[in-house]
């Protein structure tokens, strides 16, 4: 199939309230980025990367469709470092994109090797989630020179057995794919985080969490190329990484995976580690598929703990 460039027009009023909800979000955790957007030579496609603060690298890799965003609480943590946010293609106001389109395997490690050869970066920390965390992942075995230590934030997409939920898995049909679209698009913005109780995170919980971030997940989820973006992610699911290619994972890799995350039981969690060399895994009690939401200063702090070799 041909790839198809969802380019976004700046202008749209969708992407203006996208823009200037993000900002809310990023003001309210007193972090500023820098904004550029890096061209994939391969396809043409334009990646969106956000950079906060100044220090020794550290990159950022979203799950879901790739919306930076959302890990917002959990960069405004990383104080003295130079954090690199990916937005991957179709979220974060990069580009849109039908992931049918392209060998998914082969696309995913190259899109994160080309943007960081575009910023000079090798032996660098990875911090990512989800989706993200299944790309890092690839490059890491791929472009062992780029990575030097890694950090997965809840289950690491397809590997070793673990799986959406099954309600997300249902929106991938392609009879269901035009309802999906549309039930994807929140009405109104106190739906907008609804998705997060499918992740594992209590309403309770939800209802603490600041409105900028509903804001945020409001505006991007009704950007034009949000569906397809993020149906087709799950429709052309990467092969599963199995134990026997993270085998080969060199680089110090740490798995915090919350306890109540719906995508990977605890047990899964500790079996992905056991089949790395140099693994480590941290349960984060009572936390769901984005485990830092609960406690982004406890995630924070463990991180950079584990960054820092200890």
């Amino acid at each position: 199939m041909k790839n198809e460039i969802l380019t976004l027009d700046n202008n749209d009023p969708k992407v203006i309230a996208a823009r200037k909800a993000e900002k809310a979000l990023f003001d309210f955790y007193t972090i500023e980025p820098k904004e550029q957007y890096i061209t994939l030579p391969e396809n043409g496609y334009k990646i969106r990367v956000l950079e906060f603060g100044m220090g020794e690298p550290l990159v950022i890799v979203p799950g879901n469709t790739g919306d930076a965003f959302p890990l917002a609480s959990l960069i405004a943590e990383f104080k003295g470092r130079r954090i690199i946010a990916i937005n991957r293609p179709g979220g974060g106001l990069s580009e849109g994109m039908d992931h049918n389109t392209v060998n998914i395997r082969e696309f995913a490690h190259q899109t994160l090797n080309t943007i960081f050869e575009a910023l000079n970066l090798k032996n660098v920390d990875v911090v990512a989630h989800s989706m993200g965390a299944h790309w890092s992942t690839l490059l890491a075995l791929e472009h062992p020179d780029k990575v030097k230590r890694l950090v997965l934030l809840g289950n690491p997409g397809n590997i070793m057995g673990g799986k959406p939920p099954l309600a997300m898995r249902l929106i991938a049909i392609p009879a269901l794919t035009k309802l999906a679209m549309k039930l994807m698009r929140p009405k109104k913005v106190e739906a907008a985080l609804n998705m997060l109780k499918i992740m594992g995170h209590s309403k309770d919980f939800i209802a603490t969490l600041p409105q900028q971030l509903a804001v945020a997940y409001f505006a991007f989820q009704n950007l034009p190329h949000y569906g397809i973006s993020s149906i087709s992610l799950i429709q052309n699911m990467i092969p599963e990484i199995k134990a026997e290619e993270l085998s080969k994972l060199q680089q110090p890799t740490a798995l915090i995976l919350g306890t109540n995350d719906n995508f990977a039981s605890q047990e899964t969690g500790k079996k992905i580690v056991d089949a790395m060399p140099n693994g480590t895994f941290y349960p984060v009690q009572n936390s769901g598929h984005l485990p830092w939401l609960e406690n982004p200063e406890k995630c924070g702090k463990l991180i950079l703990h584990f960054l820092n070799g200890n």
